[in-house]
């Protein structure tokens, strides 16, 4: 359950259950004052590494459409190209 801190609409509060482990190992590394920072700063770079895979995923679909619309013209056009040579 989320719920509105002070009068900054731009932050929640929120509850997440983490293994006692992976706490551990968050306060043994964290280069940060508080666990806070550190989840904050790790999910926005975890986040910006999806959003890149999509990205990425997105321009290798579009370069393949391209591809193979690039490789039926240059079939149709291949032809009338070799008249002219010889």
């Amino acid at each position: 359950m989320a719920s509105n801190v002070g009068t900054d609409s731009s932050t929640v509060k929120t509850t997440v259950l983490f293994e006692k482990k992976l706490l551990e190992q968050i306060d043994k590394y964290n280069p940060f004052h508080t666990r806070k920072d550190f989840l904050g700063e790790a999910c926005k770079k975890y986040l910006g590494q999806l959003k890149r895979k999509q990205i990425d995923e997105q321009l290798a679909k579009a370069c393949s459409e391209a591809e193979t619309e690039d490789c039926d013209v240059n079939e149709e056009w291949e032809s009338i190209t070799l008249e002219d040579w010889r």
